[in-house]
């Protein structure tokens, strides 16, 4: 993602979650000054169906600030800002066409001020630019309609004066929102910049910690059984037809550990800490994870963090049934218009590029909590927000006792992976992947 479409929703989910509170908090602040604003001046309005129209106008933003900011609606997208901008601009028209001509002053109208006050509360939603862009056009809506009213008001002063004096009151606000927005960008970014470049500085570290205690479980066993084994036939000094069949046997159990470790991922690690987590707990499960074409390495860190937060969070929930959860990866390959491919060479006169080669991951997670749907709703309430910012197109079933969670990943098939995992997967010999056995489903 580019530092001018970032957003602090998309860069740091959990901590957009923590300031929730604030956009409500916002909306009901706008309300009432648009309600206490509209029966004080009452004797100000010339049209009472306009002014309630007006009322109504700015409640529809405010609401549409609450639903879109919600995390069940993660994350907050272009839709929903211009749906909100344009009720909230409506409203503020509303109000000035129902005081036409009978309009005392502009520092008490409640448009502007409700205007600025829900760029701001975007401030952790929408790029900068977008903030600030949303607040120069309503600041040229605002100088639109209240030059001409000069003559109607009741302070003598310059026209520019009270033209100065609205926009004040929307850019104010929008500035601070969109200098919050810009500064919280850039110090995520940074962050994860410096992140990564210490990610790849001990990469190779890492790996070869993981390599030495491949070799040590490997060494133990075979110590455990190939050793005395040999070591058995060098003492006797003949091979017998059992020795013979004894040796397939621990050559087997050996290339099926190798290729066990070689198809682990950090899925299959996830699975494994939770089984021992529920041992721990007194209620051993069988936790089952179906990704034979291991498309889980191609997952982004963020997206790894959250489905193992997702899973972790099911394990846990009261009411789990251990033996239900199973975990399923599937997906194919799509071409998705207006994403047009660079072609290596020079393109023929005529020739359209083809659309890029794009890769779609639906993810599957079944389980069984025996939970009212409303509860499980609200247990996975914070989980799903992170989801539905780092992942796509997230369908949720709840029959009780049967949960189901869909969400697809999409990635560009042209680009290399997109992190490493030396934590999950051991260092692989060039075209050992390729030829091992089918991976069995646990």
């Amino acid at each position: 993602m580019t530092a001018r479409r970032a957003t602090q929703q998309r860069l740091d989910p959990l901590g957009t979650l923590a300031a929730w509170p604030l956009a409500p908090a916002v909306a009901a602040i706008v309300l009432c000054n648009t309600v206490i604003a509209t029966v004080l001046q009452s004797d100000q309005v010339i049209s009472p169906l306009l002014a309630t129209l007006a009322v109504l106008a700015m409640a529809a933003a405010a609401g549409t600030l609450v639903i879109a900011t919600q995390p069940a609606f993660s994350p907050f997208g272009t839709r929903m800002h211009v749906a909100m901008l344009g009720f909230a601009v409506l409203g503020y028209l509303l109000e000035q066409v129902s005081r036409w001509g009978n309009n005392l002053l502009v520092q008490d109208d409640f448009g502007p001020v409700g205007i600025g006050l829900l760029l701001l509360a975007l401030a952790p939603y929408r790029p900068w630019r977008q903030i600030m862009g949303s607040g120069l056009l309503a600041s040229a809506v605002a100088v639109a309609v209240t030059v001409p009213q000069a003559p109607s008001f009741q302070i003598n002063v310059p026209v520019a004066v009270f033209a100065i004096v609205a926009v004040t009151q929307i850019l104010a606000p929008t500035a601070a929102g969109a200098a919050y927005s810009r500064r919280i960008v850039k110090s995520i970014l940074s962050w994860q910049t410096d992140a990564r470049r210490a990610m790849v500085a001990r990469t190779e570290e890492a790996r070869g910690q993981v390599a030495r205690a491949v070799v040590e479980q490997q060494v133990t066993a075979l110590k455990s059984g190939v050793i005395p084994f040999l070591s058995e036939l060098l003492e006797r000094g003949t091979v017998t037809a059992i020795d013979i069949a004894r040796a397939g046997q621990l050559a087997a159990d050996v290339r099926r550990s190798l290729v066990a470790e070689i198809d682990r991922t950090w899925l299959d690690s996830v699975a494994t800490r939770e089984r021992t987590a529920l041992a721990e707990r007194g209620t051993p499960g069988l936790l089952v994870v179906a990704d034979p074409e291991h498309r889980a390495t191609m997952f982004l860190a963020e997206q790894r963090a959250a489905t193992a937060a997702l899973i972790g969070a099911l394990c846990a929930a009261p009411g789990f049934d251990p033996h239900s959860l199973v975990v399923q990866i599937a997906g194919s390959a799509v071409l998705v218009p207006g994403a047009p491919s660079v072609p290596a060479g020079p393109t023929p006169l005529g020739q359209l590029a083809a659309a890029a080669p794009t890769q779609v991951d639906t993810i599957t997670i079944q389980a069984a909590l025996d939970l009212p749907p409303r509860r499980v709703r609200a247990l996975l309430r914070p989980y799903l927000g992170v989801i539905r910012v780092v992942f796509q197109n997230v369908r949720i079933t709840v029959r009780r006792p049967s949960l189901t969670i869909e969400f697809d990943g999409v990635r560009d098939t042209s680009q290399a992976p997109a992190s490493l995992e030396p934590l999950a997967t051991p260092a692989t010999p060039a075209g050992v992947r390729a030829h091992k056995a089918p991976r069995q489903v646990r």
